[in-house]
């Protein structure tokens, strides 16, 4: 039986749990570790805990609490940090190109182009099941494949990119269209961006429900990947659409600096967002990710 790396609240504050079936063990006590108090612990030391949450999962003991009597936290509650692709999936390259009448680039890869990346503040993360206040009239939602690192990592190759991540996740990469232009600036101004306003915001990076190990997913570029607004299909694509894979994006990233564990990697969004038809979320919208069988990330817009 597989297990899942969880973090919720408890009387000492949020807690790194192991959730194997529907059962939730405390990660401190069945590693008999004060270390893994925290899933930030746990992934710090990932290289020594791996065997023993195999073999605690063959033959579970101890005192397990049902999940459906816990409240979620996101499994990373404050992440180090936080890296964000951008423009990583064909078919939302190819939406935004018709919608925006620009001439994008739908394969960068063939003029000798690398990923790239944007940061997210860590203050930024939340887990399944909070209320999102963005104060937007144009605040979008976006579907994403996260990637956990559990090993420090420099230099990757394509061989062995995939080696220093430990999980992966659901998230939402939450954006408020209104506020990525500072309209009192000439288009033609270096500064006439503002991603913090547009992408960092209290709620703008929900995760979870948990992690997933790398290890109990056959492949991670053939996941579906799905998002519904009030129940609505909204996304519906696969990690296959990448256009830099999530290997791919790795190298590049670990080419200019030192992944750590705890690091969050966001791989894109598919086709299907707010911006590509016009529709932004209300207040009282519900939305809801599920990539394959990483559980579902719900949160609701106030």
């Amino acid at each position: 039986m597989a297990y899942r790396l969880v973090s919720y609240e408890s009387t000492s504050g949020i807690t790194a749990g192991i959730l194997v079936g529907e059962d939730v063990y405390e990660a401190e006590k069945v590693l008999g570790n004060a270390r893994y108090r925290s899933v930030l612990g746990i992934l710090e030391n990932w290289e020594t805990v791996q065997s023993q949450l195999a073999a605690f999962t063959k033959k579970p003991s101890g005192d397990g609490v049902p999940l459906a009597s816990l409240t979620l936290a996101a499994p990373i509650p404050r992440p180090p940090a936080i890296y964000c692709a951008g423009a990583n999936y064909r078919d939302h390259v190819a939406n935004m190109a018709r919608v925006q009448n620009l001439d994008l680039e739908l394969d960068p890869r063939a003029k000798g182009q690398k990923p790239w990346h944007f940061i997210k503040s860590s203050a930024c993360v939340v887990g399944t099941g909070t209320t999102i206040q963005a104060n937007s009239k144009r605040l979008d939602w976006e579907a994403e494949l996260a990637l956990v690192v559990g090993i420090r990592a420099r230099a990757l190759t394509l061989d062995n990119a995939l080696n220093c991540i430990a999980a992966i996740t659901n998230a939402n990469d939450f954006s408020a269209r209104d506020y990525l232009q500072r309209e009192e600036q000439d288009f033609r101004s270096p500064f006439k961006y503002d991603w913090i306003a547009h992408k960092n915001f209290d709620g703008s990076c929900p995760l979870g429900p948990w992690l997933t190990p790398l290890d109990a997913v056959e492949n991670v570029q053939d996941l579906p990947i799905r998002l519904w607004v009030n129940d609505v299909l909204r996304q519906d694509s696969t990690t296959n659409n990448m256009i830099f894979t999530a290997a791919e994006q790795l190298v590049q990233l670990s080419s200019r600096l030192t992944l750590h564990p705890g690091d969050v990697i966001l791989t894109g969004t598919p086709a299907g967002t707010g911006a590509e038809i016009g529709e932004f979320l209300k207040p009282g919208d519900v939305v809801r990710i599920q990539i394959a069988e990483l559980g579902v990330l719900v949160n609701t817009v106030e």
